[in-house]
């Protein structure tokens, strides 16, 4: 059985993986626009646009699936502690929750 502990930890977890995941998916949308641009200099361009097409076709599962499992982890650990989505947006209560995070039981 968890602790508070640690489901506090999961759910801030959670919340940083959420937050970013915007940057790291542009990051990757970068990268991939430079190798698309090499592969259609040295090769063919017709290379280069299914190659990008198939990664970003990757890179949309990647994101939604992310996305989805962090939503599921803060649901299952807000369940655990007793608390509502509505707790996300209170000050005082991410306070607790970081203290929670930070106490050590046991």
């Amino acid at each position: 059985m968890a602790t508070k502990r640690e489901h506090a930890v999961a759910i801030l977890d959670a919340l940083e993986s959420k937050s970013r995941l915007k940057s790291r998916t542009l990051i990757g949308v970068g990268i991939m626009g430079l190798f698309a641009l090499l592969i259609a200099f040295f090769v063919r361009w017709q290379y280069a646009v299914g190659g990008a097409l198939l990664v970003l076709l990757l890179l949309q599962i990647t994101h939604e699936r992310v996305t989805v499992a962090a939503d599921a982890m803060i649901a299952t650990g807000l369940e655990k502690l007793g608390w509502n989505v509505e707790a996300l947006e209170d000050e005082t209560s991410m306070k607790k929750l970081h203290e929670l995070a930070r106490r050590n039981e046991g």
